[in-house]
């Protein structure tokens, strides 16, 4: 299983040493198959574009407007799902502002044995999400559940992507390099530049589906068969679930 880290630390020796340690427990969890991956950012502005991947967010920001537990409780409001843990020497968070849902709390300094801990806590965290697509563009990067994905077309150099709520983004690469990312369980390509999402099929005709966003889906004569076969499967196995 691979976990992902995010330490956000305005203090750059502090910084440097929460890096060296889980530099630390990386290796010694190496040889039992468990992959820890962490990124490191000084300011609130760096870590939030990425945010939503993280298993675990180790924050402690003092030197700015902000300070943690304001940019802890900003994280959870815009849907963080990984376990925000604010680590502290300078400020007592707690004492400051009182329990938070969904924040714990530590105090410096941390040693391996309190990183061997906040990795098998992000280990449990990891187990229990929705797995999210990372999805790149030129304008940025997007994390989405499979199920916001309601279907791909190619556009050359990029796909652009349509999701849940009016939303879309041009994702870098092409159609078959996302569909790739996606859970292939409920997705299918209709065509050489466009898979859908079957889970969001509103209808179905003969040589098209009906999205659940009103864009009509067409695919071909020659592959209507298997096409319709792999929709009808995943159609049973909705009602069997």
């Amino acid at each position: 299983m691979a976990v992902f880290i995010a330490i956000l630390d305005d203090d750059p020796a502090d910084r440097k040493q929460s890096e060296r340690l889980l530099d630390r427990e990386r290796d010694a969890r190496a040889g039992k198959g468990e992959v820890i991956y962490y990124d490191s950012y000084g300011s609130e502005e760096a870590l939030l574009p990425y945010f939503l991947k993280y298993d675990l967010i180790l924050i402690d920001v003092t030197r700015t407007m902000r300070d943690g537990m304001m940019i802890a409780v900003d994280l959870l409001r815009r849907g963080a799902e990984g376990k925000i843990v604010l680590y502290y020497d300078r400020i007592d968070y707690r004492k400051k502002y009182g329990d938070e849902e969904g924040v714990s709390f530590i105090q410096k300094p941390l040693w391996q044995k309190d990183f061997a801990k906040l990795v098998d806590m992000a280990s449990r965290i990891h187990a229990s999400k929705t797995p999210r697509v990372e999805l790149r563009g030129d304008g940025g990067t997007v994390y989405v559940t499979n199920d916001e994905i309601l279907y791909g077309v190619s556009h050359g150099y990029y796909t652009a992507v349509a999701l849940k709520g009016d939303r879309s983004f041009h994702a870098l690469g092409d159609v078959m390099s996302v569909y790739d990312l996606l859970d292939q369980d409920r997705f299918i390509f209709v065509s050489k530049t466009t898979f859908i999402n079957m889970g969001h099929v509103a209808s179905s005709e003969r040589l098209s589906f009906r999205m659940t966003d009103g864009a009509v889906i067409k695919f071909s004569l020659i592959n209507k068969k298997a096409i319709t076969r792999a929709y009808e499967e995943y159609a049973r196995r909705v009602r069997e679930e």
